[in-house]
């Protein structure tokens, strides 16, 4: 792993919320879908980042963190945080 400083552990946490504020703004849903897609999406960029240093995929690499990589699987993980929450079920008549 990378030697992540704390400024850098914030900032790469405020662009994966931004990554879950996105995937919410586009999709759409209540709070618990919001909460869950930024979740997911921080998991998954830190996930990313250390996958991408680790097989030294960098795509768009700035200081210690590789934001190709890390977006990419933010996203991913942001995307099934959204599908995860299941506000998007119908509700059935019985």
């Amino acid at each position: 792993m990378a030697n992540i400083t704390f400024p850098i552990f914030i900032f790469g946490s405020l662009i994966a919320g931004l990554v879950g504020s996105l995937i919410h703004l586009i999709f759409g849903g209540k709070l618990f879908r919001l909460l869950l897609s930024i979740l997911f999406s921080w998991i998954g960029f830190w996930v990313g980042n250390n996958l991408g240093l680790q097989y030294e995929l960098f795509f768009f690499k700035y200081g210690p963190i590789d934001f190709g990589s890390a977006i990419f699987v933010s996203l991913i993980l942001g995307l099934i945080g959204y599908w995860i929450s299941g506000e998007n079920q119908k509700p059935s008549i019985m």
